[in-house]
């Protein structure tokens, strides 16, 4: 977690202000934000961290020409007041009954005057809900005023293969020109990255961690990418001219839009039809549509085929988390040997060996995200990073909390362990019990079709709550296959996202709890939904457990599980054994074997 010079920002803010007043700009919005809707992005696109010091993957920045402030939302509370600490920007915490909305502020600092914000950083309906009451004006993006600005990056488009997609690039756009024909529509924008990537079985590394191509695709009766042309080897080139796909440069997008959609309202009798995702596709896309033409809103007509895995990937998932639980195993064995041992190490050193570890896995590709190693009260920071002014020691007492995750060519993993480190107090023992206890519930639910995540999250929650405690993160999150992490689709969280739960869905089961100043506790498994029983109620679906990783015992008291819930643990661990002994070479296997004995005598 880096922590900008406050003088820094409030001269990067003083600047911004000195461009406001010279264009008669009331207020400046600057959200973190590119024009496909990413969750992450760029170095390029990082504005609002640029001009306010916070980093978090969620957040966005108003100033006015007298203040500024920060909204965010609970993951990044935290974090957001240590960095905005003496910038001169206030932090609004989203979700607070006392929490003023962004909107509202704006209009009491602009009143009738012009609001300033990028078409390219907003989507369509968010650009429409903005500008109710608002005199918004599109803006310039910082150019003059980021005078350092980093490169956008120019990565190498490579090919994955179908052996570990499953699925051919003709196949898939066939599927998603059935789904158009549902709608009626004559045209379809593709603007988020993954969705293009898992159509285009192509992969990239133009964002940190996400194997993404900055692009866009136009599907008609054919299919039209839209990328930098020096990102397209010759390989790549030949391999989509065979498939019949027409290439331009990246911003032809608004020109060729604007012509085949005037094309498409000349041509039709019904005005012709184009569909997008008015949630994701930018407004400065959305304005080169010809406004004779009908917009159809398709929200997730691409996701929902990328979200359902096939057989291929699913398969793929399962070695990819054997490769995983290797690496898990290693990273525990230097662990507890550098505990037994005495050794000075950090929560850098946490990062790098697990890095290490799986850099020496077969089908590698990338870490899916930064690791947040957070020792102690650095846990209770949920997108913790250390640099070398945070970077703690491991000491001999509270807890350490490990969220890693590995992108393999045939699959992606996400996973989060939190390890005793030495002596505990009974408010951590109670608190990862009781988390632990969350994390079994939702494992082991059934359920039938047409359950929603929203329905689901109250399970992994209910033991905090009748502690009068609770976490402010979703439960569970999609997990794309070499592909986002955060995939986007399907959520399993208290707020209503309209997505209903079907076999084949990759997510992840990750309750937890954070004191500030105290400690953090969070237990992540990817899980994938399964079909169960059918019959005269209809289908059922489980969650079937795919990470393959031993939960940490020495916390937990023995007194709050259940009988059933020991079972639980006793089977997970016993396929955790089984499917990694024999991978394990000989000296790991000794090791194993002793480890798992010990966590199996605990429960006794």
């Amino acid at each position: 977690m880096k922590v900008v010079n406050s003088t820094e920002i409030r001269e990067r803010i003083s600047k911004l202000r000195a461009w406001m007043r010279d264009n008669d700009i009331k207020v400046c919005i600057v959200p973190q934000a590119d024009p496909h809707c990413s969750e992450y992005v760029e170095e390029y696109y990082k504005t609002r961290s640029y001009f306010s010091g916070f980093d978090g993957s969620a957040g966005t920045l108003s100033v006015a020409m007298d203040s500024a402030g920060l909204w965010t939302d609970s993951r990044y509370f935290i974090q957001a007041d240590i960095q905005l600490k003496n910038t001169g920007i206030d932090l609004y915490k989203e979700g607070l009954a006392s929490t003023i909305p962004m909107k509202e502020w704006i209009k009491d600092k602009a009143g009738d005057g012009v609001v300033a914000a990028n078409a390219d950083c907003f989507p369509r309906n968010a650009w429409l809900e903005l500008s109710d009451g608002i005199n918004l004006k599109d803006l310039p993006d910082f150019e003059n005023i980021w005078t350092d600005r980093p490169q956008k990056c120019m990565s190498s488009a490579y090919i994955h293969e179908v052996k570990y997609s499953g699925k051919t690039i003709d196949d898939k756009i066939s599927d998603v020109q059935n789904e158009m024909l549902k709608f009626g529509a004559d045209l379809l924008i593709v603007s988020n990255l993954d969705d293009i990537a898992w159509l285009l079985n192509l992969r990239a590394d133009d964002v940190k961690n996400n194997p993404v191509l900055r692009s866009y695709v136009v599907l008609d009766s054919g299919c039209s990418l839209f990328v930098d042309e020096q990102k397209i080897s010759k390989e790549v080139g030949d391999y989509l001219h065979t498939h019949g796909i027409k290439t331009y440069p990246y911003d032809a997008i608004h020109n060729v839009l604007q012509e085949k959609s005037k094309k498409l309202a000349n041509g039709n009798g019904n005005s012709g039809k184009v569909a997008c995702e008015l949630n994701r596709v930018a407004q400065s896309v959305f304005v080169d549509i010809c406004e004779n033409c009908t917009i159809i809103d398709t929200p997730y007509i691409v996701s929902k085929l990328r979200a359902v895995k096939n057989a291929t990937e699913i398969e793929g998932y399962r070695r990819a988390m054997e490769k995983d639980g290797v690496v898990w195993i290693k990273f525990l064995r230097w662990f507890y040997d550098c505990k037994t041992r005495g050794l000075r190490f950090t929560e850098i050193d946490v990062s790098d060996k697990l890095r290490e570890l799986k850099s020496q896995q077969p089908l590698f590709v990338d870490e899916s995200f930064g690791t947040i190693a957070g020792y102690a009260e650095h846990g209770a920071i949920g997108h913790y990073t250390a640099n070398e002014e945070s970077n703690a020691v491991i000491a001999d007492k509270s807890l350490l909390v490990i969220d890693s995750g590995t992108h393999y060519l045939d699959g992606t993993t996400d996973i989060t362990r939190t390890l005793c480190c030495g002596e505990l107090t009974d408010e951590e023992k109670t608190d990862y019990t009781l988390v632990l206890k969350g994390h079994i519930a939702l494992a082991s639910v059934i359920f039938p079709k047409g359950t929603k995540g929203c329905q689901l999250d109250i399970l992994a929650r209910q033991f905090l709550w009748q502690n009068h405690m609770d976490y402010g993160h979703g439960t569970g999150h999609g997990v794309g296959h070499l592909l986002n992490v955060h995939e986007g689709y399907a959520w399993l969280r208290p707020r209503e996202n309209g997505v209903v739960y079907e076999a084949g869905l990759t997510m992840t089961d990750e309750p937890g709890i954070y004191k500030e100043g105290k400690h953090g506790i969070r237990i992540e498994n990817t899980v994938i939904v399964a079909n169960d029983l059918k019959n005269d109620f209809g289908q059922f679906l489980k969650f079937e457990t795919l990470t393959l990783c031993p939960i940490d015992l020495t916390p937990v008291k023995l007194e709050l599980l259940t009988k059933e819930e020991k079972l639980w643990i006793n089977n997970y661990h016993t396929n955790v054994y089984n499917r990694l002994y024999p991978l394990l070479n000989a000296d790991d296997k000794s090791w194993f074997n002793k480890f798992m004995q010990e966590l199996d005598s605990k429960l006794k």
